[in-house]
């Protein structure tokens, strides 16, 4: 996995700019405490809705953060 200009593996970087995803304004949110709201303005309606369910649901939680991709944005987000 190489990292690319911002740090994340070249394949992340790729996935969620396909999905329409800024990385970097998603880390913004998640450091002044809006991904709420970033969820809300950056993913379609019924994705928000399953991505809610999941984060609010422990089990669920737990199981998307043991994911390689998760720990390679936790790892990333924790760095700075």
């Amino acid at each position: 996995m190489q990292n690319g200009k911002n740090g994340f593996s070249d394949d992340l970087a790729k996935k969620t700019a396909a999905a329409g995803i800024d990385i970097n304004k998603m880390k913004q949110a998640a450091d002044s405490g809006n991904m709420e709201d970033f969820i809300d303005k950056s993913l379609p309606g019924d994705t928000s809705k399953k991505l809610k369910a999941v984060l609010s649901d422990k089990a669920a939680l737990e199981k998307l953060l043991s994911t390689p991709q998760a720990k390679e944005l936790l790892k990333k987000f924790m760095k700075e």
